[in-house]
């Protein structure tokens, strides 16, 4: 069964630094030890080719806000992904198995702009 943890539409800091996490999110992903505040995810893309990033927490302060850092940027990249993209995540709990698979699905976004002769011409991308 598929779960979406969140969407998104990514930001100037989602796409140069850091992917910025709903907290009410959080309770989606795998429980942090006690004292942990980063810990790995493993993230499958729309073909199935696995992106390790890590999930982490502030460590202090009253909000844990999470984000992913390391293996982002990579995904960022490879991706080709820019502000206004949207990223949706899911978790997969395999009922038969227990197994858990995180995923993530992009989406770009629908270009339309005003052509010569005064109408419209769309142009959305797969994907």
């Amino acid at each position: 069964m598929e779960t979406k943890i969140f969407s998104k539409k990514l930001t100037q800091t989602d796409v140069r630094n850091r992917l910025s996490v709903k907290t009410r999110s959080l309770r989606f992903f795998p429980p942090f030890e006690d004292g942990q505040n980063a810990q790995e995810l493993m993230v499958e893309d729309e073909q199935g080719k696995p992106w390790p990033f890590r999930l982490v927490v502030r460590s202090r302060g009253r909000y844990k806000k999470p984000v992913l850092t390391a293996g982002w940027r990579e995904f960022v990249t490879k991706k080709e992904l820019q502000i206004g993209f949207k990223v949706k995540f899911f978790r997969e709990n395999n009922e038969v198995t227990g197994e858990v698979k995180y995923k993530v699905k992009l989406k770009k976004p629908c270009v339309i702009f005003e052509a010569d002769f005064g109408g419209y011409i769309s142009h959305c991308p797969a994907g």
